[in-house]
């Protein structure tokens, strides 16, 4: 059977020979289409990729590199040593008797080893008085180490008793005030008196150093 199907248009005129009209229906309602997507407008495609594209082009011009000057060298300056201060080795003194007894007697006088004549007949008296004998105590001339002070005195002889005589506080760098009474200096007692030449004629002196004196037998 041939196939009825034609899409010859004087053909269909022939079937179809009344007027067709198209009439609108007011009762038909036709909704919007939801989540319409923007027309894609190939300009702006364009637009878009151009402005791109000259970003990119921006970004890759890199400006150019001048040489730098030369760096600066400058001389290393030599390490200064630090220089560490020796210990200095502790004073030594000469002087007359054995300390056996760790007294030091201190004299002050230019012109003799000890004393004058009667200095040192009313030192041998002073001895006399405490007991001690030459073996027992060390008799030093201040004169002959003048600035020296008392911790340079003590470090080498360890007195447990110091007569001064005519070596005052000050010389000693002793923040200490003498009134006529025995100073416990640490583990030291001291006594000062005037100088052994001139003790021996002031009786008030005398009086008070035999009074500390009895104090220390």
């Amino acid at each position: 059977m041939e196939n009825q199907l034609t899409n010859n248009a004087n053909a269909l005129r022939l079937f179809f020979t009344e007027e067709v009209f198209l009439v609108k229906d007011e009762s038909v309602e036709i909704l919007p289409l939801r989540n319409a997507e923007p027309v894609f407008v190939p300009e702006n495609v364009s637009s878009v990729a151009e402005k791109e594209l000259n970003i990119t082009e921006e970004v890759i011009q890199i400006p150019e590199i001048k040489p730098t000057q030369t760096p600066k060298v400058y001389p290393q300056t030599p390490e200064i040593p630090h220089i560490v201060a020796e210990p200095q080795a502790p004073k030594t003194f000469k002087f007359l008797g054995g300390n056996k007894k760790s007294v030091l007697i201190l004299v002050n006088d230019e012109l003799h080893d000890v004393s004058t004549e009667q200095g040192r007949e009313l030192l041998r008296k002073i001895v006399k008085a405490v007991d001690l004998g030459t073996p027992d105590f060390a008799i030093l001339n201040y004169s002959n180490y003048k600035g020296t002070d008392f911790t340079e005195l003590y470090n080498f002889f360890k007195p447990v008793t110091m007569l001064s005589f005519g070596v005052e506080i000050a010389h000693l760098k002793l923040n200490l005030i003498w009134q006529n009474e025995i100073i416990v200096h640490g583990p030291t007692r001291i006594i000062f008196a005037p100088n052994l030449h001139h003790l021996d004629s002031d009786i008030t002196a005398k009086k008070l150093l035999w009074g500390n004196l009895q104090k220390i037998k």
